[in-house]
């Protein structure tokens, strides 16, 4: 769901970012594939109407898809951070910061709008997670749900709001 409370579903296969209302009206349909976008995975809608979108490739790309379907950004592969492998669900805070769950590296970065700068999420010392997929923010109660791949696990991690 987006801020407008329209559904963004990805059509991975299609290479298609689609928007529909809570009524089932296609809002808009953005194809990926014209911007060079394959094996979109997820999207989140930023506050500027833009779009941060995952792609499930090795090394792995987040991008901001501008409404025209062409790319306004890309995370930079040689950052500090190092590339994403296989990045998987996105969230979006109220700041615009996007949060990745970086599947194959394990961890859980949390990158500017811009996606030029950002940070691995830093987690407690007695919890490792093994591949995050799936990434759910509560943003009124601060807290940051991640699952792992293989479903054995759910973690919740409070105070995510003066984090994120």
């Amino acid at each position: 769901m987006n801020k407008a409370h329209n559904v963004v579903v990805m059509c991975c296969k299609a290479n298609k970012l689609q928007e529909y209302t809570t009524c089932g009206s296609l809002v808009r349909q953005i194809n990926l594939q014209q911007a060079g976008l394959f094996k979109p995975w997820h999207a989140v809608q930023l506050s500027t109407g833009d779009y941060a979108v995952s792609q499930d490739t090795s090394p792995g790309v987040v991008s901001v898809v501008g409404l025209d379907g062409q790319v306004v950004c890309s995370y930079d592969q040689a950052s500090d951070l190092g590339p994403v492998d296989y990045p998987g669900s996105l969230v979006v805070t109220k700041n615009d910061e996007v949060i990745v769950a970086d599947d194959d590296n394990c961890r859980i970065l949390s990158l500017s709008s811009s996606l030029s700068s950002g940070q691995v999420l830093a987690m407690p010392v007695d919890i490792r997670i093994e591949y995050p997929c799936g990434l759910c923010f509560d943003e009124p109660r601060g807290r940051l749900y991640v699952s792992e791949h293989n479903g054995s696990r759910v973690f919740v991690f409070e105070s995510m709001a003066t984090k994120c």
